[in-house]
């Protein structure tokens, strides 16, 4: 992202655009709800893609760590929107849930795209899924003593263990990397446009 702040408008752009999206929702969440409300995968996700816009802003971006950040927010806010869309949303949908579940994820793919240099391997795409599987197995072992289950199909009260692992391992962890694989293959593209 070296030429992002002195030739090209569209990446300055994206890289605003998507800090004040990001800061909005999750603020917004925050004032609204209180920290409990970092117990949703979305706040969490778009609190990570405030954070790793936050640090292209800050020109805080050349870390090789940087890298895996970025593709961990790319999958976290996909997915977030993905899963929100199919199957959580009921209309009417209130401005808050479009911001955090429709622009922040829509914004940030096209900031990864286009304002992120670097891209993880094919082979390191298991990096994606680490936190989103730790998250679903915290709730997964904490539910039953707390009661709380941010999602529905996290529930192993009501849909019993066997029935919630069946859809992690099924469903969640292969959808995860399907979207990481694709990604990949996407950034690698562009990057080979970019360099020519």
């Amino acid at each position: 992202m070296k030429h992002l702040y002195k030739k090209d408008i569209f990446p300055n752009i994206i890289v605003f655009i998507a800090l004040i999206i990001s800061a909005w929702g999750f603020l917004w969440s925050l004032f609204e709800y209180g920290l409990t409300d970092l117990r949703y995968f979305t706040n969490l996700s778009n609190l990570f893609v405030f954070v790793t816009v936050f640090l292209v802003f800050i020109n805080r971006h050349d870390k090789k760590w940087f890298k895996y950040l970025a593709v961990i927010t790319l999958v976290n806010i996909t997915m977030t929107g993905v899963i929100y869309h199919v199957m959580l949303a009921t209309p009417p949908l209130a401005f808050q849930s479009h911001l955090t579940h429709t622009l922040t994820p829509i914004i940030y793919v096209l900031f990864y795209l286009t304002c992120i240099d670097d891209a993880i391997k094919l082979k390191q795409f298991w990096i994606s899924l680490v936190f989103p599987l730790i998250y679903f197995l915290f709730f997964i072992i904490t539910g039953p003593s707390t009661g709380f289950y941010p999602y529905g199909f996290m529930n192993v009260a009501e849909n019993g263990i066997v029935e919630v692992m069946k859809f992690v391992g099924l469903i969640l962890v292969p959808a995860i990397a399907v979207i990481s694989i694709f990604f990949i293959f996407i950034k690698s593209f562009v990057l080979k446009k970019i360099k020519g």
